[in-house]
């Protein structure tokens, strides 16, 4: 009953001032000392989106205290602090990711659903799970009424849980088995229905443009145009990958085992035994931070490597991802992080696990270098390389800095967005 009264006073406050789009998400909603906060890189998509439709009405799950208590990863923005708030409408949906919350919620979320769809020129979602995806249901709910709409996706969520859990313990591997299959059959079948499949990745396009005629290869991505490495910083990053002592690496990302952190820290440990004098930090938190911290030590990286944590200072994190030469990642999953495009636009190149994804964003430019999943000691042999090859050093910085020139936050939504207009005509 309280999550129902929260629902009905923020989503009176904001009335937008014209049809536009829905979109249903999965960042979640929090009210905190009675302010409706959200996560601050989503807030920047919202306030892009309603540069080209006007008005969105937002709905996504709302995240208990109690949860969100334990949420180190999530910078948090008041969205009353949007540029022009009265274009934004937030809905919030029900914490539902256990089964007895999802059967008890669905048919009073099915119906809000309902309403807001008629009230939408556009529709948008972005799927991404099983129990407790809204986003599903909602496009459940559009097929019903013969709307058309697009679906988003940033990662192949039925096989991103099944990787993932290859570690976990018995019990979660026999429920991701179960789970696993019946997520890639609603996917299947919501997108089969869908008019437009906007793809961020290719990984994500490869997995999922079969089932819609109407597929493209997106990004997603956050950094303006006043992100990218100034001209000069760029020449004399260029120009220090000569001469430079330390090779200075960096990733910023969450520590879980979806980004394999372990693996990262040992390519670095394989790199400083091959000779290289480097300085390598992580930026960013996660479940994995206790076992990464004591890797480190094991391996007596404390020296060399730096788990800085959370930064939540976007314009720091970004002048630091400028500084480095490299940014090192192990991704195992078939996911695609934001962090190698914005190292991109630092004029950064990326090294790290072979993916459709990173294929896709250097095969025209260049700027990154990739070995099979797992080879961590292959990569560490990489760093090495480049580490005393300053010639390719230097081109590869080169690469990145004009294969990073393309992308900004008001260009790919704008791209996105003509998209959308295009395909989903109303029915």
């Amino acid at each position: 009953m309280a999550q129902e009264t929260a629902l009905h006073n923020f989503t009176t406050y904001i009335k937008p001032t014209q049809r536009g789009m829905l979109l249903v998400l999965h960042p979640p909603l929090r009210v905190n000392e009675g302010k409706l906060i959200w996560d601050a890189q989503a807030c920047n998509g919202l306030e892009q989106w309603a540069n080209n439709f006007g008005s969105l009405i937002i709905a996504a799950p709302t995240i208990p205290e109690a949860a969100a208590d334990l949420d180190k990863i999530t910078v948090w923005r008041d969205v009353a602090t949007l540029k022009n708030p009265e274009r934004f409408e937030f809905v919030q949906l029900p914490w539902a990711y256990s089964l007895p919350e999802f059967v008890r919620t669905y048919k009073t979320t099915r119906k809000l659903f309902a309403e807001l769809i008629q009230r939408c020129q556009y529709l948008q979602f972005a799927i991404g799970g099983l129990v407790g995806d809204w986003a599903a249901i909602a496009a459940l709910e559009a097929r019903s009424q013969g709307r058309n709409y697009a679906i988003h996706a940033d990662r192949v969520e039925h096989q991103v849980v099944r990787q993932v859990a290859k570690t976990a313990r018995l019990k979660t591997r026999l429920a991701v088995g179960v789970s696993s299959p019946l997520m890639a059959q609603l996917e299947k079948h919501v997108i089969k229905s869908a008019s437009l499949g906007l793809w961020h990745g290719k990984d994500c396009y490869a997995a999922y443009s079969p089932f819609c005629q109407n597929s493209y290869v997106v990004h997603d991505v956050h950094t303006k145009v006043g992100d990218a490495i100034t001209s000069a910083a760029f020449a004399a990053k260029v120009k220090s990958a000569f001469t430079a002592p330390v090779l200075r690496i960096c990733y910023a990302g969450r520590i879980s085992a979806m980004k394999a952190p372990l693996e990262w820290v040992r390519a670095i440990g394989v790199a400083k035994d091959l000779g290289v004098n480097l300085q390598a930090i992580w930026f960013g938190n996660g479940d994995l931070m206790d076992e990464m911290r004591a890797l480190v030590s094991e391996l007596k990286l404390d020296s060399c490597i730096e788990l800085y944590g959370l930064e939540r200072d976007r314009g720091r994190l970004l002048q630091k991802i400028r500084d480095a030469h490299l940014m090192v990642f192990t991704h195992i999953t078939p996911e695609s992080p934001r962090c190698l495009i914005e190292s991109l636009v630092s004029g950064t190149p990326i090294l790290g696990y072979e993916s459709q994804y990173v294929e896709e964003l250097t095969e025209h430019y260049g700027g990154g270098e990739f070995v099979p999943v797992h080879a961590w000691q292959q990569l560490g042999k990489l760093i090495a390389a480049l580490y005393h090859d300053r010639s390719r050093l230097a081109q590869l910085i080169q690469e990145a800095g004009i294969n990073g020139a393309r992308f900004n936050d008001e260009a790919v939504f704008q791209e996105r967005s003509q998209l959308i207009k295009q395909h989903l005509v109303n029915c």
